[in-house]
């Protein structure tokens, strides 16, 4: 195993690492299922990790992308959670 440097790496979800077996099941699940991934900034330092103002990454989502910073990060989350709930419930309900 690698030793740790100190510094984040890379990305989270590696999208584009799939083999080709693996690729009509993904194309199931969604057009974008495979492009969405985070790329960590390469601009914090533990001189500014502090500062919650700056961007910790780049959401990725086909060709589009954010930089966001810890706090939209964490609404992002929510709000899909609550996203999905609400399909749940509606599906329950029979409103589809």
């Amino acid at each position: 195993m690698k030793k740790y440097s100190g510094k984040p790496r890379g990305r989270v979800n590696h999208g584009g690492a799939t083999h080709e077996k693996d690729r009509e099941r993904l194309r199931k699940l969604g057009k974008n299922y495979n492009d969405i991934d985070f790329a960590m900034s390469n601009s914090l330092s533990e001189a500014n990790y502090s500062d919650k103002s700056l961007p910790i990454g780049t959401l990725e989502i086909g060709n589009f992308s954010v930089d966001l910073t810890w706090a939209e990060c964490t609404k992002v989350a929510e709000t899909l959670e609550t996203a999905q709930q609400t399909h749940r419930q509606k599906i329950r309900l029979g409103l589809f």
